[in-house]
């Protein structure tokens, strides 16, 4: 066969070999789904097997059941993503497998994990990704996985994993190796056979290679045969790698652009050169593997490996004391090694057992030559084609022993197997071979103790039948267990469910005692011997009374072959098989007795044999590492309470018909009476007797069946609308639910009349519990549980105590179905409904009774579900739950339960610890991380891997919170799968409500929570930042529900818990694969989701600064480059104020990394006019301005920028002399004497108010700095003071100073004003007038505390005491001896005196620092400044001819200038100017009476 692939390829040919082969190889295997299924049926049972074997008390270490259940993991996911149309959630599952598949794929080859060795695993992980790789349309990796799958374990993947790749692509470069092994097992057989010299070459050896053969063999040729399988198998594996290895040099090669070496091709060379060229076919003995079936486990593979030879398996002598555990069978037609699927048809006899002879096993003791002989003949060819590996399991033989019930042998329900025998595996060789003519026949073949396989073999032939895979071949005969006498007289194996099967042999007709009656003398369904046997239309025979009660039932079948029955009468009794039978009871007394109908029956009747067959071995994960439930749907899962609650009764009921007949009698007057009688009394009687009745009959099917019927049902219900009586009532509820759990057409019966159900509803209010069970039994909607308002009534059952010693035992307590419908209640409906339902269940003091009943474990997971449902409703009750529960008990629900109950037991732990106290919340987690039967923390590590993707973000911070209360700086598994989880979450841009609850779960790590549960988070940054308003709003209650002295005792404390939990909490996410968490955050702040990016922002900011506490590790750069360019997106787009407030403190972080402040500085321009607006928010803005104002790189020409916003015409008054800002409002005053108050709010200037109680020009105005007067001085000689008030101006005094006021400065106990003569004067509102005279004329004041700054002629600054009235001199200018040098203005801002005038040498003013009375600027131009205004940001300059120049206030240096408009072409100047510090306004007034107005941005 081999030479039939030889052919010449070049690289690119083997390449395309590799991808067609693999590729078609492997879309066979995704299209079989049941290929699929019954390979991983196989290796698991191989895996079962291998566990099996060990130590009953060996234990393996948790981590090496981890990395089995991430194989069991992946290969799920593989397959969901297999059967999936969804794209997403196909691409979600293959990146999972592919996450978990490989954990095993990297593991040791020459380690083991659990016993099982690490090459086993990590080939089956390469083979299940190349089927990864397929679905990801990469044929390419997927090859690459498949030969590395080789490479590691070629053995297992030759006969396990891909055996027809395996001939496929590695088969035709073994010719070599198959022919020398032919030529050198053709010599030893030569060897062995006398006379051979007459055989030529191609001989067919097999007819020669027999029993006899073998034991004529010498011990030396037997080891020589061994040795040379063994060196055979070796070969295979050694050249089977060599070639994987040079296809995936191949296929590298062919990858890669770059040039590379090419491979070359390898050779297989046999351990020796044959003589022979091997061209012709394959014969059958030369196979490619070993018998190895997939109960052997690893055992043999591992002792080959370890280069350990164990027990000769060849030596005979030892065969009867070894455990049989396998039979096989060697199908030479097909080349099909395959398990024995059927029994045998004959009874073992009991004489062969007993007498003990081993020559009684045949009349010549030649069968047990035979049978040796096969037996050797078997193990001289170990090896078999792996396509044709076995598929199924046979039942195991047990060893011999003398007791004869341990010679009936039991297949372990796990899988299990006993030590292997070589015996086992011989005798099976002959079990479909063709009997050959020299073998002695047995006398009987065919007659009673022979039964066809359609016949009565019970319920376990036919499970047997139906699960046998790939066995299409008839059969003949079996003669399994022939070689051991003790095998030969085995008796039947007897299944669990008590069918009976038998591996027998052709038995000599003196075999006629026997261990159990012939099995044409049992009934199927009874399993005892017949008393009364009908045969059937369909041929199969039964007992009468049992066929009856099968067809009272309703079924209309055949129990056995399931052929509808046409006759509705039973034939007559088959009297050949009775006396038949009466014959052998006289012949075997004892038996007879024992199998009498006294005996308790074997099966249940209360459905059909094969039906409760297959209810029986309901499908189950293949692993024993974790078991999951398909279904995540609780209201199923609860319903099969019920059904599992129904009491086992009798399979025929055949002993009790009599006294079932009698019960049945006995209800009929009853029944009778209930159905019918007008009389109450007689009524109650009646359903006191039905019970009693009803619990003599222990549930028996035929009251059942006789209760079910609809009046009596309606009977019953009548009574309960009816009966006063509380026990009347209880005992109807009570026989109603028993009749509901049988038949649920009796819940049909009573929801069919709403009066019913509203009944039951009233009789719960009014305080008969046990119709809760009634109830819920009925499974009522929604909308029927809320519109009766069972709340109450529910919470006070759970309240009660549970009565004692109750002779009517419910299916479920009153109590357990009032926390099941609780729960249905609270869960349906919206959530407004949800939480409406769970207020009321709070108020009626609900949580602390459901609290105490988590001891029930059956209503457990409903009691979390429910208080989960009230910490979503009213976070403000998780203090109390979580001060009053048992944690362990949600913690064992947690182990105990399926992914939805352990997706309920995370939500409620993570929801429990967000709690307002973090000292609380820390002992919370204390006892989560303590409590349980188990490592909490390795669960939920294992959960975290696998969980489904909803649950992973809560997961991991439940996980993350744990780890945390050691210390974080120290490594921790826990705390990088924890966090890496929530980075992947973040990444799933497909999957938005990922990201979202892992940004919950991020906010919920801060740990800052009101008491309501409400996170303050974002509220304690913009406290930060500056902006309490939030923050108080959401503490205000906070401190109204608490005394003063107790928030004042534990504030501080909680304060410092909180603030060493948060850094904890940054450092371990910001520190993660330096700074991960950063990137993750940058991509979810670009979502088109308002509320996504809102949330990540408010992440993202506390995570930036969090970074200015904790100590640079270096992801601070990492923070920069994903973070900073988003946060200048949300500062110049967002309209929200809280958000760029929360924007500017994370900048703030930056600018203390001089390459962040500079990449800050790039942006300056263009986000420098937000911060000016966001001054008056948050004080932090403040430093980012002065931050980019130092920088070298920022033009500050460029952080300038107006736009007039308008101009106001008020010639008509004369000119503008003055102009006063005040929180929102202007005061301008004109030379006619008017003074007017405008509001400036909406920029643009609206006239509140006009006065005019001057009679001459008002010069000045001025308000002190406490604003609550208005000061203003006239050429008329007098000082008026005014009461400002939001919508006018009322004037309050007049006092005439005898001189025109032409400056003025003033507060409540003086005013200064400047007066045409030299100095100032002092007037202190009592009428007296100090001059304090400098000879130098003033032209500005400024007054601050008791200082008063007077700019003079003479380019001087001269400080007045106000105190003593003295003056001296601040700053002298330097003089000119040509022009008069003046100090015009003076202007006071944060300690700085700001003085503007005539133009010296280039400087028209300084800036003077009030503390050291030292210039710290000066304004270098060459214009005479008349005028000055300065906010936080800028100083404006006012000259003559209508020019502002603006000038940086931080460098003073000038930035821009500003035309004022002269739309009258005349040569107006400006008079006053005045900024607006808060909304960023200035305005200017001309001698033309206008009042412009900038918007400086």
């Amino acid at each position: 066969m081999a030479g039939n692939y030889r052919f010449a390829m070049d690289q690119k040919d083997i390449v395309r070999l590799m991808i067609a082969s693999v590729g078609s190889f492997i879309q066979d295997r995704l299209i079989n789904q049941e290929e699929r299924t019954q390979h991983k049926e196989q290796c698991a049972e191989r895996l079962a097997a291998e566990d099996g074997s060990n130590d009953k008390d060996s234990e393996f270490r948790y981590s090496d059941q981890a990395v089995l259940a991430n194989l069991d993991w992946g290969i799920e996911a593989l397959e969901e993503a297999i059967n999936t149309s969804n794209m997403e959630t196909k691409l979600a599952r293959l990146d999972y497998a592919e996450k978990m598949l490989q954990v095993c794929a990297m593991l040791d080859s020459d380690q083991q994990t659990a016993g099982v060795p690490n090459f086993y695993l990590s080939a089956w992980a390469h083979l299940n990704l190349s089927y990864l790789w397929k679905l990801r349309n990469n044929v390419h990796n997927s090859v690459l996985h498949v030969l590395e799958m080789f490479s590691i374990d070629p053995f297992f993947s030759r006969i396990d994993f891909a055996p027809e790749l395996w001939k496929e692509l590695f088969l035709p470069q073994m010719s070599s190796i198959v022919g020398w092994y032919s030529e050198a097992r053709h010599r030893l057989v030569m060897e062995a056979i006398p006379d051979s010299s007459d055989l030529s070459f191609t001989a067919d050896l097999d007819q020669f290679f027999n029993e006899s053969l073998i034991f004529s063999m010498r011990p030396e040729q037997v080891e020589k045969l061994q040795q040379l399988e063994q060196l055979y198998g070796d070969s295979l594996d050694e050249n089977t790698r060599m070639f994987a290895k040079y296809y995936k040099d191949c296929m590298n090669s062919d990858s890669n652009t770059r040039p590379k070496v090419i491979p070359m091709l390898p050779i297989a060379e046999p351990p020796a050169t044959p003589l022979h060229e091997f061209s012709r076919s394959i014969p059958d003995y030369v196979k490619f593997g070993p018998v190895l079936p997939k109960s052997a486990g690893f055992s043999a593979v591992l002792k080959s490996k370890s280069n350990m030879r164990g027990p000769n398996r060849m030596n005979v002598t030892s065969m009867p004391s070894q455990d049989l555990d396998e039979s096989l069978v060697w199908d030479p037609q097909g080349d099909m090694l395959e398990e024995n699927e059927y029994e045998s048809d004959y009874e073992p006899v009991d004489d062969y057992i007993n007498s003990g002879n081993p020559n009684s096993a045949s009349p010549s003791g030649a069968k047990m030559i035979k049978d040796e002989e096969s037996e050797l003949k078997e193990h001289v060819n170990p090896i078999f084609s792996p396509i044709d590996s076995p598929k199924t399991r046979s039942p195991k033989i047990s060893s011999p022993k003398p007791d004869l019930q341990n010679l009936s042998p039991k297949t372990d329900v796990h899988g299990r197997k006993e030590p292997k025998s070589l015996l086992r595996l011989l005798s099976s060789r002959i079990s479909h071979s063709p009997v050959p003519t020299s073998s002695p026949s047995s006398p009987q073949l065919s007659k009673d103790y022979s039964i066809s396989s359609a016949d009565s073999d019970g319920e376990l032939v036919e499970k047997q039948k139906s699960s046998t895979r790939n066995s299409s071949r008839p059969r003949s005969m079996s003669y399994e267990n022939v070689n051991i006498v003790l095998l030969e007289n085995s008796p039947c194996n007897e299944s669990d469910e008590g069918s009976q099967s038998c591996n027998s042999l052709p038995c000599s007709e003196k075999m006629t005692s026997r261990s159990r009656p012939p099995k044409d003398f049992v009934c199927p369904i009874t399993g005892q011997i017949f008393n009364d046997p009908v045969t059937l239309e369909t041929g199969q025979t039964y007992e009468r009374k049992a066929i009856q009660e099968w067809l009272k039932r309703g079924n209309t079948t055949c129990p056995i072959t399931r052929q509808p029955l046409c006759s509705n009468s039973l034939p007559k009794t088959n009297y050949v098989l009775k006396r038949l039978i009466t014959s052998w009871k006289e012949q075997y007394p004892d038996l007879a007795q024992e199998f009498s109908y006294s005996e308790t029956p074997k099966h249940s009747f209360g459905s059909s044999p094969l039906k409760d067959m297959t209810l029986a071995s309901s499908p189950s994960r293949t692993f024993n590492f974790h078991i999951h439930n398909n279904t995540n749907d609780h209201i199923n899962e609860r319903r099969k309470r019920f059904t599992q609650a129904a009491k086992s009764t009798s399979p025929t009921s055949v002993i009790s018909q009599a006294s079932v007949e009698t019960i049945i009698n006995g209800l009929k007057p009853y029944v009778t009476c209930l159905c019918t009688s007008e009389n109450l009394q007689e009524c109650e009687t009646a359903v006191l007797a039905i019970a009693r009745l009803w619990k003599e009959s222990k549930g028996d099917p035929g009251v059942h069946a006789y209760l079910l019927k609809p009046t009596i049902i309606n009977g019953f219900a009548e009574i309960l609308s009816a009966s006063l009586s509380r026990e009347v009532l209880r005992t109807s509820v009570y026989i109603l639910s028993e009749l509901m759990v049988a038949d649920e057409s009796v819940g049909d019966i009573l929801t069919s009349v709403d009066s019913d159900f509203d009944c039951l509803a009233a009789l719960l209010k009014n305080g008969l519990g046990e119709a809760a069970v009634l109830i819920y039994q009925l499974r009522p909607a929604f909308a029927q549980l809320s519109a009766h308002e069972f709340i109450p009534s529910l919470v006070q059952l759970v309240l009660n105590k549970t009565e004692e010693f109750d002779e009517l035992q419910f299916v479920m307590e009153p109590k357990d179905a009032a926390i099941e419908m609780l729960e249905q209640i609270l869960m349906g409906g919206d959530k407004k409904s949800r939480s409406i339902t769970a207020l009321s269940l709070i108020s009626t003091n609900g949580i602390p009774a459901l609290i105490k009943c988590l001891d029930r474990v059956e209503v457990r997971r409903s009691i979390v579900s429910i208080l989960l449902c009230c910490m979503h409703a009213d976070k403000s009750c998780k203090s109390l739950i979580a001060k009053r529960i048992e944690l362990s008990h949600v913690l064992d629900l947690f182990h105990d339960g399926n992914d939805s109950v352990r997706g309920i037991c995370i939500n409620f732990l993570s929801e429990l610890v967000l709690l307002n106290r973090r000292t609380f919340s820390n002992q919370i987690l204390q006892v989560i991380r303590d409590e349980g039967a188990f490592s909490t923390m390795h669960t939920f590590l294992v959960y975290l891997q696998m969980a489904p993707m909803e649950q992973q973000p809560a997961t991991a911070s439940v996980l993350l919170q744990l780890d945390l209360l050691v210390e974080p700086r120290k490594m921790s598994m826990y705390r990088e799968e924890a966090v890496e989880a929530l980075i992947e979450a973040l990444r799933r841009k497909d999957f938005p409500n990922s990201q979202m609850m892992a940004l919950d779960a991020l906010l919920s790590l801060t740990g800052r929570f009101t008491f309501s549960g409400k996170s303050y988070t974002e509220a304690l940054l913009l406290k930060i930042a500056g902006f309490d308003q939030p923050y108080n709003a959401l503490m205000k209650p906070e401190r109204l529900s608490k005394p003063e002295s107790e928030m004042v005792e534990s504030m501080e404390e909680e304060e410092q818990a909180a603030c060493s939990w948060e850094k904890r909490v940054a450092f371990v996410l910001c520190n993660h694969e330096k700074g991960s968490i950063f990137k993750a955050l940058e991509e979810c702040l670009k979502s088109n989701s308002l509320e996504m990016a809102k949330s990540c922002l408010v992440i993202a900011a506390w995570l930036t600064h969090m970074l200015s506490t904790l100590p640079d590790t270096g992801v601070r750069g990492t923070a920069r480059r994903s973070l900073l360019d988003e946060f200048i997106n949300v500062l110049q787009s967002s309209r929200n104020l809280e958000e760029k407030i929360l924007t500017a403190l994370a900048l703030k972080t930056f600018i203390s990394d001089p390459v962040a402040l500079e990449e800050l500085g790039k942006y300056a321009k263009c986000i420098y006019g937000t911060l000016r607006k966001l001054k008056k928010y948050t004080a932090v803005v403040t430093d980012i301005q002065k931050a980019l104002m130092n920088l070298s790189s920022v033009n500050a020409t460029e952080l300038w920028h107006c736009t007039e916003v308008t101009e106001l015409d008020s010639s008509t008054n004369g000119e503008v002399l003055s102009l006063i800002h005040l929180e929102g409002r202007v005061l301008s005053s004109h030379s006619d004497g008017t003074i007017k108050m405008w509001d400036s709010g909406k920029r643009v200037l609206r006239l509140i108010k006009e006065v005019r109680e001057h009679t001459k020009a008002v010069t000045c105005l001025y308000v002190p700095s406490s604003g609550d007067k208005l000061y203003s001085g006239s050429l008329d000689k007098t000082i008026r003071v005014w009461s400002i008030k939001p919508e006018e101006i009322h004037c309050l005094q007049v006092h005439n100073v005898k001189e025109a006021v032409h400056e003025l400065a003033a507060n409540a106990e003086i005013a200064c004003f400047v007066s045409p003569a030299t100095g100032v004067k002092v007037y202190n509102w009592s009428g007296a007038i100090k001059h304090i005279n400098f000879n130098k004329h003033v032209k500005s004041l400024v007054m601050t505390g008791d200082k008063l700054y007077c700019g003079c002629s003479g380019y001087s600054i001269q400080e007045v005491d106000l105190g003593n009235l003295t003056s001296n001199t601040f700053y002298a200018g330097t003089k000119k001896l040509l022009g008069k040098q003046t100090i015009h203005s003076l202007h006071m801002h944060n300690g700085l005196l700001f003085a503007g005038g005539s133009s010296v040498d280039g400087t028209a003013g300084k800036v003077f620092s009030i503390s050291s009375k030292t210039a710290v600027g000066s304004f270098t131009t060459g214009i005479d400044i008349q005028h000055l205004a300065v906010n936080s940001d800028f100083i404006f300059t006012a000259t003559k001819c209508g020019t502002i120049e603006v000038w940086l206030k931080e460098r003073v240096t000038r930035v821009a200038s500003v035309k004022a408009n002269n739309s009258g072409g005349g040569h107006a100047k400006i008079t006053c100017m005045v900024a607006d510090n808060d909304v960023g306004m200035l305005y200017a007034g001309s001698s033309d009476g206008k009042i412009q107005a900038w918007a400086l941005e």
